[in-house]
């Protein structure tokens, strides 16, 4: 079984309303019972993010390592209009 310890924490007063709204004796019975979830989600996303953090340190790293190597002259702008596609349909999602 585990371990508990008390922990007391400050929350702005919506979130404290959201938490006391979802505990519905159902899926929670208790205030602590919903901010645990919530903290299981929030390290499982810190997880994540730092795989994906050393997973592009790695990949900045490969791309050092292969060297330098000159552009040809119109590749910088079909870069530059592949980046400014790219933007276009994210901005246009949103």
């Amino acid at each position: 079984m585990a371990e508990f310890e008390k922990l007391s924490v400050l929350l702005p007063a919506e979130l404290v309303r959201s938490v006391r709204k979802a505990v519905d004796g159902e899926r929670y019975t208790v205030e602590s019972d919903v901010l645990i979830e919530a903290l299981q989600d929030w390290e499982v996303k810190q997880r994540l993010r730092a795989e994906k953090l050393d997973r592009l340190r790695v990949l900045i790293q490969e791309g050092i390592d292969s060297g330098f190597a000159a552009l040809a002259p119109d590749e910088f702008e079909k870069l530059k209009n592949e980046g400014r596609r790219v933007l276009a349909t994210r901005n246009a999602a949103e």
